[in-house]
């Protein structure tokens, strides 16, 4: 003990000198590893330099992963699933892969892609949002989920299911004499008062199923109603009767949209002059209800 206690002035009489000799050490690595915008720089003697990360200035590898985080919670996510239902279709069928989906909002990725059933992952910043399809065939009736639209938070994940459905509802009327089929439907299934109606018409080779290139068309809808027409050039309203000319259509399809205006069972009836010489007439009926 007495010798330990002899050698503490000696220690405490060189510390002048050990703090010299960290100073000096610290001078030295100042000059050999200069500091260059938060880099450091490792001379040697034949001049090449050696960079290396400043493990003193980059940030800790927990802030980093947090900063991570944080971006991906600022990243929402829409899946978008197409479903096509072809009940009671038998020819020319769609499939989720005909449709063409758009995304809009905060730079959605992808922007505009094919439908899946499976469904499709769009990264999108938050905010506002909107999801669309058009219409491909005014056979199939098309409905979106709620969550088609509306606002996503970041971090946020959410589902938009468009249904695209055939509409079983569909009448055929044939005329064996002229080789003609004409094929309708109407949507919304259950057409109200004061809604808009989409009647469909499709026209075909009784024997090939091929689309006929329609060179005139008159369509009348009976029932004493007034309504909205699509084309007022096309257009003649009697009263009891309104009726639609100088339809054409070079793929046999066309359609009218239709604001009914009272329920009960309207008569449709059409005449069809295809480009061939062929002749058809066929009537069809729409029962219109009453919203309650």
């Amino acid at each position: 003990m007495a010798v330990i206690m002899n050698r503490i002035p000696n220690f405490i009489s060189r510390l002048p000198i050990l703090a010299l000799i960290v100073i000096c050490a610290a001078s030295l690595l100042v000059v050999m590893f200069p500091r260059v915008h938060g880099q450091v720089y490792l001379k040697s003697n034949s001049s090449a330099l050696m960079q290396f990360q400043n493990v003193i200035l980059r940030p800790s590898l927990g802030s980093q992963i947090h900063q991570i985080n944080q971006d991906s919670n600022r990243t929402a996510h829409l899946i978008v699933i197409d479903h096509v239902n072809n009940t009671g279709c038998y020819a020319e069928c769609l499939s989720a892969y005909n449709y063409t989906i758009s995304v809009l909002g905060s730079s959605p990725n992808p922007r505009a892609f094919k439908g899946s059933e499976a469904g499709t992952n769009v990264t999108l910043g938050q905010g506002k949002y909107n999801a669309t399809a058009p219409e491909v065939s005014t056979f199939y009736a098309e409905d979106f989920s709620p969550d088609c639209s509306g606002v996503i938070n970041g971090g946020e994940t959410k589902k938009c299911i468009i249904a695209n459905s055939y509409a079983n509802d569909i009448k055929t009327w044939t005329d064996e004499a002229s080789n003609i089929k004409i094929q309708f439907s109407y949507l919304p299934l259950y057409p109200f008062v004061g809604n808009n109606t989409a009647l469909n018409f499709k026209v075909t080779d009784l024997k090939t199923g091929i689309p006929l290139e329609l060179a005139h068309v008159h369509v009348v809808i009976i029932k004493n109603v007034t309504a909205n027409f699509t084309s007022s050039g096309t257009v003649t309203n009697n009263g009891d009767f309104v009726t639609y000319d100088n339809i054409t259509s070079s793929h046999g399809i066309f359609f009218i949209k239709y604001q009914f205006e009272q329920e009960g069972l309207h008569q449709i009836i059409v005449r069809i002059n295809t480009k061939d010489g062929g002749v058809a007439l066929a009537s069809f009926e729409v029962p219109v209800l009453f919203p309650e």
